[in-house]
């Protein structure tokens, strides 16, 4: 019942925020602040992807380069080899990949264009929601079933019994009345 990259964006938007490789890194920073995102992809004269331009490729281009910094431009700090995902990938797949590929976004592809950007978060919430549907389905399960905590097969108590022991009355001792 893993979610799918589809799903994901279906809920999230296919909206994604793109950049030239020519694009200066001040403009770039100031769009990423604008838009409330940690990456964007960087798309070549094709419109095909070259690349990624996420928050650590920003600061380790400002500690790299220092006061050179505004006359970079995307081509300059971008992450060239990025790795990416297709639309019917499971949240599991493209979760795992970000882990081993220590990215925290990966850019959809589809018929080779890029059509959204899926981050570490999108995946931990959609991970969260999963586990809140199989959670409440199980919840109902339970209730809405006619089985018993005390059914043939079950370690139970006797019924009579409290069902905490902290509650439970002393033993009476023979021959002590209260």
């Amino acid at each position: 019942m893993t979610a799918t990259v589809l799903q994901v964006l279906d809920h999230k938007g296919h909206h994604v925020f793109t950049v030239r490789e020519d694009m200066p890194v001040g403009q770039i920073a100031d769009a990423m602040v604008r838009h409330r995102i940690g990456a964007v992809p960087v798309m070549n004269m094709a419109g095909r992807l070259a690349g990624l331009v996420s928050e650590r490729t920003l600061v380790t281009a400002l500690s790299t380069h220092g006061t050179h910094f505004g006359r970079l431009v995307a081509r300059d700090i971008m992450t060239r080899d990025v790795p990416t995902a297709t639309l019917d990938e499971s949240i599991m797949e493209i979760g795992r990949r970000m882990t081993e590929r220590r990215t925290r976004h990966l850019p959809v592809i589809d018929d080779g264009a890029v059509i959204g950007l899926v981050s570490i978060g999108d995946i931990v919430k959609a991970r969260l929601e999963e586990a809140e549907h199989v959670t409440h389905e199980l919840s109902a399960y339970i209730r809405d079933s006619n089985h018993t905590t005390t059914g043939p097969g079950n370690n139970h108590r006797n019924a009579a019994a409290p069902a905490d022991a902290h509650h439970a009355r002393p033993a009476r001792t023979p021959g002590y009345a209260r």
